[in-house]
């Protein structure tokens, strides 16, 4: 090796024209060789040599075993690699994929039911609404002011009803008071002109005829002192049966509130021991059955962690678990309800019931206070005949007189004409009394107009209250505006549109399903919705509907597809894509579908079997199921944990292999 200098003395190894114009260097150009590199380099072109040597000696020898190999007609023997999976048990579904889009059963074209000016639309198009929310507003002053008035004109029909009602009464009670005064005065007239005639000039009549009067007047004392006697005595009788049957009143008033009292002290009491045992032994009861469900919850979910158990059994054995709990809970409640006994609201109504009852001891004896006092009417009737005794006595008095006066003057004929013209004049005004009645039915007309006048009113207030509630529109429905058909300004009339709103619970996704696929759709088949407008991850929904008749031109049958709880706004028209599950295996054993070969009808799968370094091929005859994913069902032939071969060929049965890293 030699080195190069350049214009400037120094070294420059790393140029490569070194070694190639080392040869061709000019004669004016100094060449001295360089023993320092040649000795670094020495070491290592020795170590190369050696290793050379060695690989050409092992690929001689490998050689030469080919070689006698071939002479003795034995191939080298290489085990093959083989991607394996391990069966285990899954949910194997087929699926068809379906487009179409959003679709409402309800749109609704929201109207005023009364005319006015938009006073402001308080929504937008694509607002949510919630049913009852205010989404236009009416101007309403002109139906405040109407509502006013026909609040004042029932507040004035309701003043003029009480007037004609007060009217009423006065009115019937001045008739009345008018005709007494009139029938007391013609009275009063007869009596003095029955007076007068007795006073007429003929003396002897007159005065047998006071006579008469005098003993008529004895007679009438007579009878009704004998009347007010027997009235007094049937008073007495009277009010000594009030007093024994409030007597008897009290008595049982006494007996009820006692057994209330009876009442409320049980209830104090408590509950019996009977009942608190029965009480813990529900709470027993329901403690074991607790029990087993939380067994049978943790045997469903290790059977699910170990693949053998479905998901759902693991919910039902969690609802079971939860649903025995609740009912351990309420024993456990209704047990420490019986311990400590009643209520305070049982004990409230127990002293209620025991004062109500004592309320009625109360009444009972006020009934006898009243009933002991109304002997009074029997002294009023004692006293009664006590005056009829007095004029009795003073009847027989006057009798007395008209004998002592028999020689009187007769009282003149004078006397008994004007006697006679009072009593004509009383009668007259009697007569215009009693046609005074006739203003009783105008009064009670009065009144009836007066009620109509109310009701009429009343009608005209509601009928404004309700148009005051029309100029407030509210959405029906739970639902998305979809179109503002007016603005604020713009007048409302009935039969006009003011809004659109689709309503949220009736937005569904219709599908187009060829006739060739048609018959897999079955109802409530679960649908998985992709809408990109709405939501970037997938809906659940199910088949609610199958319209059985397909489109004349495009041969598609439309399917209703239901997305229940959705969060999201389904907007109407928008485009949809669905995957129906048409046909589920629940722990199906499965393999790629390229892992099962298929010679002369029958089929058949190459399994893995030992351990370790000694790994043998298995041929496999299987029954296939159902085929989806690129994955096939195997019904029978192998079992949870084999190791089938994915896709390699040309293998044979009982040969040695090895499992592939990317495998295992």
């Amino acid at each position: 090796m030699y080195k190069k200098f350049g214009k400037s003395g120094e070294e420059n190894p790393a140029d490569p024209e070194v070694q190639a114009n080392s040869a061709e260097t000019p004669a004016s150009s100094e060449i001295v060789p360089s023993r320092k590199s040649h000795m670094s380099w020495l070491p290592w072109a020795i170590l190369g040599a050696i290793i050379v040597a060695l690989v050409v000696g092992i690929l001689i020898l490998r050689i030469k075993q080919q070689k006698d190999l071939a002479k003795a007609g034995k191939p080298p023997k290489v085990t093959p690699m083989v991607n394996v999976v391990t069966v285990k048990p899954i949910t194997l579904q087929q699926t068809l994929e379906v487009t179409g889009n959003l679709r409402s059963n309800q749109d609704i074209n929201l109207g005023s039911k009364i005319s006015g000016r938009v006073a402001e639309v308080l929504v937008k198009e694509g607002d949510r609404v919630k049913r009852g929310q205010a989404v236009v507003q009416l101007d309403d002053k002109d139906l405040k002011a109407q509502v006013d008035q026909a609040r004042a004109g029932v507040l004035t029909a309701q003043a003029h009803l009480k007037q004609a009602q007060a009217n009423l009464p006065l009115t019937k009670a001045q008739v009345e008071s008018t005709i007494v005064q009139a029938q007391s005065a013609l009275q009063q007239a007869k009596a003095k002109l029955r007076q007068a005639q007795l006073n007429e000039p003929n003396q002897t009549t007159t005065l047998n005829s006071q006579l008469k009067n005098a003993q008529e007047a004895v007679n009438v004392a007579q009878s009704r002192l004998a009347q007010t006697q027997q009235t007094a005595k049937q008073t007495d009788q009277q009010t000594q049966s009030i007093v024994t049957s409030a007597k008897a009143g009290l008595d049982a008033a006494k007996a009820n509130s006692s057994r209330a009292k009876a009442a409320l002290d049980e209830v104090k009491r408590g509950a019996r021991s009977q009942q608190i045992a029965q009480a813990q032994a529900q709470v027993n009861l329901a403690q074991a059955q607790l029990n087993n469900a939380k067994i049978e919850l943790d045997r469903q979910k290790m059977l699910f962690e170990g693949g053998a158990a479905a998901k759902q059994s693991v919910d039902t054995a969690q609802t079971n678990y939860e649903v025995a709990k609740s009912q351990l809970e309420q024993q456990q409640q209704n047990l420490s309800l019986v311990r400590e006994g009643a209520t305070s609201e049982e004990v409230r109504q127990a002293e209620a019931s025991y004062q109500q009852a004592q309320e009625g001891v109360r009444q009972a004896e006020a009934t006898l206070t009243q009933a002991v006092s109304g002997r009074a009417q029997a002294n009023v009737a004692q006293q009664d005949v006590v005056s009829a005794q007095a004029q009795l006595a003073q009847s027989k008095a006057a009798l007395r007189t008209a004998q002592a006066n028999l020689a009187q003057i007769p009282i003149t004929k004078e006397n008994t004409r004007e006697a006679r013209e009072q009593v004509e004049s009383a009668q007259a005004a009697l007569r215009q009394a009693e046609a005074n009645r006739a203003q009783l039915p105008v009064a009670q007309q009065n009144v009836a107009v007066a009620q109509a006048e109310v009701k009429s009113a009343q009608a005209q207030l509601e009928q404004a209250e309700v148009n005051l509630g029309y100029a407030r529109i509210v959405s029906p429905v739970d639902g998305v505006v979809t179109k503002k058909l007016t603005d604020a300004g713009e007048t409302a009339a009935p039969g006009n549109a003011l809004l659109e709103i689709v309503a949220l619970n009736s937005v569904y996704f219709e599908a187009q399903i060829s006739e060739n696929s048609i018959a897999s759709i079955l109802d409530r088949q679960p649908v998985r919705v992709s809408i990109p407008s709405v939501s970037p991850k997938p809906l659940q929904g199910y088949v609610s509907e199958i319209i059985p008749v397909a489109d004349p031109t495009s041969r598609q049958f439309r399917v209703r597809v239901t997305i229940p709880g959705s969060k999201q706004t389904l907007t109407p028209g928008s485009f949809a894509r669905g995957v129906v599950t048409t046909k589920a295996v629940k722990n199906a054993l499965v393999v790629p579908s390229k892992a099962v070969h298929e010679e002369a009808g029958k089929k058949f799968v190459y399994v893995v079997e030992g351990s370790g370094d000694d790994l043998k091929l298995a041929t496999r005859p299987v029954t296939t199921g159902m085929e989806a994913n690129d994955e096939t069902q195997i019904v029978t032939g192998i079992q949870e944990g084999d190791r089938v071969v994915e896709s390699q060929t040309n293998l044979e049965d009982g040969i040695k292999v090895q499992i592939s890293e990317l495998a295992l």
